[in-house]
């Protein structure tokens, strides 16, 4: 089959641009072929959308010199190829943070959508942390569990929880202060165990243990602002579960990757 003429791909391209129902509808022809790879209309439609307004008029008034302008990039970048210089340190650690950036966009951010009833979901199942609410928290904190069960014990007849953090607690900068942490948020920190302080009653004497040792902790006030509507949080709520989703993609994205690829650690 002969190809069209290149005033018909002009005008097929003028009819595309302009979003006429018609030409979207024709058979996207072949401008050039470049040993195996194949430049056709739709790239390089694709190529003058990405134009400011204003440049892409004065492509369209010379569309075969645009396109041609195409096929020696392609040229050049088959040439490259052929001659190894993707192989140049420098180039390759360019192309590699292109192709990277590119792999991640295509596999993780554009595959990924925050509706509606997620974020509702997460705005009731997280009040504590969305309206800001804090607990005033200190602790007493020692190597092993007796020594804070034998502490806990002198806190229950009576002893003073300032005196007894200041005694014993080897977490020296709060031990100082008798044992005072300060204002606590709702959501995981370097205790590990920050939501279940807002489940514990005030002034109730409580063992956590941790990576650390073992706590002795008491909640001493409580702040509770009002909720916020859902709708001034939506913004952040839908970032937030952005987030977490890319971070989530981008692991199973990685480990996809590992079984596919060796790697040699000495």
């Amino acid at each position: 089959m002969k190809h069209p003429s290149f005033q018909s791909l002009y005008f097929l391209l003028l009819l595309t641009t302009t979003g006429n129902v018609c030409a979207q509808d024709q058979q996207d022809p072949v401008v050039a072929k470049i040993n195996n790879y194949e430049l056709r209309m739709s790239d390089v439609n694709a190529q003058i959308s990405k134009m400011p307004l204003g440049d892409q008029v004065s492509v369209r008034s010379d569309p075969e010199k645009f396109a041609e302008s195409l096929v020696q990039e392609e040229v050049l970048f088959q040439y490259m190829l052929s001659n190894g210089f993707n192989e140049d340190p420098e180039l390759r650690s360019e192309l590699k943070t292109i192709a990277i950036n590119h792999l991640i966009d295509k596999q993780v951010t554009q595959k990924l959508k925050v509706t509606d009833e997620e974020i509702q979901q997460f705005y009731d199942d997280n009040t504590s942390s969305i309206r800001g609410e804090t607990v005033e928290v200190s602790h007493i904190l020692t190597e092993h569990r007796d020594k804070c069960e034998a502490i806990n014990e002198k806190l229950q007849q009576g002893g003073s929880f300032s005196a007894l953090a200041q005694q014993y607690s080897i977490h020296q900068s709060s031990a100082l202060n008798g044992g005072q942490l300060g204002s606590i948020m709702n959501h995981n920190g370097p205790l590990g165990f920050e939501p279940q302080l807002f489940d514990i009653p005030q002034n109730h004497y409580t063992i956590f243990e941790s990576p650390e040792g073992c706590h002795i902790v008491v909640v001493t006030g409580r702040d509770t602002p009002p909720l916020p509507p859902i709708e001034k949080v939506e913004p952040a709520l839908r970032n937030l579960l952005m987030r977490q989703k890319e971070i989530d993609a981008l692991q199973a994205l990685i480990g996809a990757a590992n079984q596919q690829i060796k790697v040699i650690r000495p």
